[in-house]
């Protein structure tokens, strides 16, 4: 076992439960590094030429063929950010992030891997005030299209910002892992991916609300949300999701979707 593996408790709540929650698990002034890369990073998605942004289900789309990303913006504020996804492909700071013991060793046992890797990055970003709501899902729908196993993929997520009930902190169903895959709404394409408040009981949902430094980890049929920023400041997460080793990236899939080239731009 390396330092950050998971302990008997924590094998025994991921098992019941879906997720492992870790507190303060990156000091103060890591995060504040992390979060001065992941601001950079969205300021160099946002500031390349303007193309057709794409309404799909409860999101607003952009997708950029020179990074290879898709950035997503706030639908009611349509020039507020909202996330961006890939990005490791093209930021060596945070591509190295995503290989720290601290992440990696707890998703070799969640994933029963000795060698994870990262299958897709996403930033999320609720600023003050206009920071909108994610809507209800489990990953797995999203991944099964391009990834090459979508119920062997994991994600950790580090909070960068203090997160409370009323900035939109993540909302998890224990034990929704165990359960079938929900329904989802009754509208086409993407949107088809969200799932049916209607058809769950939200009553289930639990709040994480915990301080800038923790990771979470879960899996694919996890159910969760969060609610929107209602607050003066931003509240910020950084996702790393893995898999392992050998398999094609989520930035490959977008790239032959797109034609383009992945890897010269670190």
């Amino acid at each position: 076992m390396s330092r950050y593996s998971l302990d008997s408790l924590e094998r025994t709540h991921l098992a019941d439960q879906g997720y492992v929650l870790r507190e303060a698990v990156f000091s103060a002034k890591e995060v504040a590094s992390i979060a001065k890369s992941c601001e950079a990073v969205l300021a160099r998605a946002a500031s390349g030429p303007p193309t057709r942004k794409i309404q799909m289900g409860k999101y607003l789309f952009e997708i950029n063929p020179d990074l290879v990303t898709v950035i997503k913006w706030e639908p009611e504020y349509p020039d507020q950010l909202q996330g961006l996804e890939p990005f490791a492909h093209f930021d060596s700071a945070l591509d190295a992030w995503g290989k720290d013991p601290r992440f990696v060793d707890p998703m070799r046992d969640i994933l029963d891997t000795p060698d994870p890797s990262l299958f897709t990055e996403k930033l999320n970003v609720k600023r003050a005030h206009v920071g909108g709501a994610i809507f209800l899902h489990q990953d797995r729908p999203y991944w099964v299209e391009n990834s090459e196993n979508a119920d062997e993929i994991a994600t950790a997520v580090l909070f960068l910002d203090d997160a409370t009930r009323i900035n939109g902190c993540l909302e998890v169903v224990p034990g929704s892992h165990l359960t079938a895959l929900a329904k989802g709404r009754e509208i086409e394409g993407f949107g088809s991916f969200e799932m049916d408040p209607d058809h769950f009981d939200t009553e289930q949902l639990v709040a994480l609300e915990v301080c800038a430094g923790s990771v979470v980890f879960f899996g694919p049929r996890l159910v969760h949300r969060s609610l929107p920023n209602t607050t003066e400041c931003d509240r910020r997460t950084l996702l790393y999701s893995y898999q392992p080793a050998g398999r094609a990236t989520s930035s490959e899939f977008l790239a032959r979707m797109l034609g383009a080239r992945v890897g010269e731009r670190l």
